[in-house]
């Protein structure tokens, strides 16, 4: 009996060690990624590491116990098999989250969430407002204007959104045909966004089309210092508003009574939606009746 186990031992050391071996050793924290990518596919979507350059900015400083490798990322930059936190991430306190381990390298501080909007028509500096225009501008940026909405107004879009969105070229054309608060932009040239509120409340009472379609900006105005923004529905509308979706949710999708509708109110539109003025811009006011 005790042959067997010693001889089960042997064979359990001689596996280890193989392993071991394959695996650079025991707790390897060494620079060669090649052991760890014998086994794992790398972990791009969390964080790429393939010839990464690491420049060390006011926001991105990596910590002096993080190994480089000609100043490059690496899987131990990260990951420390001696750890004993959570998928052995390299951190000399514990992680509750992975956003914790992300602040080891990067600075809280420029990663906060702030809004465009109040920025652009707050008092501050004209190089702080310069950093909102491009969060939604870009550099250099192609004239895709739903893009540039949707990378924060994520949620399910609004009542009638998809119908005005999806409306062929063709069809918005005629609707607005001679209509003289309708411009249609064709590229970023004409948007030519501005800091001076002179420049903004010249396009106050306009209804832009992109390229003959409908976009967001369309009825809502981003620029806050010149927008309007109506308050909640009376109950009229509210009535209307309520019989027009339950009629499509039933069309489409049978009745959802789970379904909820916002009444709170709508903010930074081109127009008042008080007697459908918005609308009009666009629609005859005898098919709104």
């Amino acid at each position: 009996m005790k042959k067997a186990i010693l001889l089960l031992g042997i064979v359990l050391s001689l596996n280890s060690n193989t392993l071991a071996s394959e695996c650079g050793g025991k707790g390897y924290t060494g620079k060669d990624s090649r052991y760890c990518l014998k086994c794992h596919s790398g972990c791009p979507i969390v964080h790429p590491v393939n010839g990464i350059l690491v420049r060390e900015t006011e926001c991105i400083k990596v910590p002096l116990g993080f190994p480089l490798k000609n100043r490059k990322l690496i899987c131990t930059t990260c990951h420390d098999m001696t750890s004993n936190n959570k998928d052995f991430l390299r951190s000399s306190k514990p992680i509750k989250n992975k956003m914790d381990f992300c602040f080891e390298c990067h600075k809280p501080a420029c990663y906060k969430k702030f809004n465009p909007h109040k920025i652009i028509a707050s008092n501050l500096p004209k190089e702080e407002k310069l950093k909102a225009c491009i969060y939604c501008h870009g550099v250099g940026a192609k004239l895709e204007a739903y893009n540039s909405c949707v990378g924060c107004h994520t949620k399910t879009p609004h009542l009638g959104v998809l119908e005005h969105m999806l409306a062929p070229r063709e069809e918005v054309e005629k609707l607005v045909k001679d209509k003289k608060k309708v411009i249609d932009i064709t590229s970023m040239k004409d948007l030519d966004p501005r800091l001076d509120e002179a420049t903004l409340k010249l396009r106050k009472s306009h209804v832009i089309l992109v390229k003959g379609k409908i976009e967001c900006i369309t009825c809502h105005n981003p620029h806050p210092q010149i927008a309007i923004s109506t308050k909640a529905m009376n109950k009229v509308w509210r009535e209307i508003e309520k019989r027009d979706i339950e009629y499509k949710l039933e069309k489409l999708y049978g009745i959802i009574k789970e379904y909820k509708i916002n009444f709170q109110g709508t903010k930074l539109m081109t127009q008042s939606l008080r007697g459908g003025q918005l609308c009009q811009n666009c629609h005859p006011i005898n098919l709104l009746k």
